[in-house]
């Protein structure tokens, strides 16, 4: 696939699951559903953070969802609906340096 010459813009959005299975239905899910091209699962790590006032440490399972600019919203959004946790982490990282033929497939992927 050609660099289409425009903008090689592509969003990341980070997310933690609580189980290595949620993160590998949201990434099916998401996929199915176009809202994101790719997404990496990584292994699990221990996630410190204060909760209604207690000091909490938990495994979780990060996931790197990448997608277009354009669907970025719908994709956090469909996360947080979808998660089961209260209020999940999910951060979106905007760039605008993304090697262009990746930027062009991860368009076409989320169109």
């Amino acid at each position: 696939m050609a660099h289409k010459g425009g903008k090689s813009d592509v969003a990341l959005i980070y997310a933690v699951f609580p189980t290595a299975g949620e993160g590998h239905d949201m990434c099916r899910r998401l996929l199915s559903e176009r809202l994101i091209a790719s997404a990496n699962r990584f292994p699990m790590v221990i996630s410190h953070f204060r909760w209604e006032g207690e000091i909490e440490a938990k495994e979780e399972h990060p996931v790197l969802f990448k997608t277009s600019p354009d669907k970025a919203d719908m994709a956090m959004q469909r996360i947080a609906a979808l998660h089961r946790y209260e209020v999940p982490a999910v951060v979106r990282v905007s760039t605008d340096a993304a090697y262009p033929a990746f930027a062009d497939w991860v368009a076409f992927e989320t169109a």
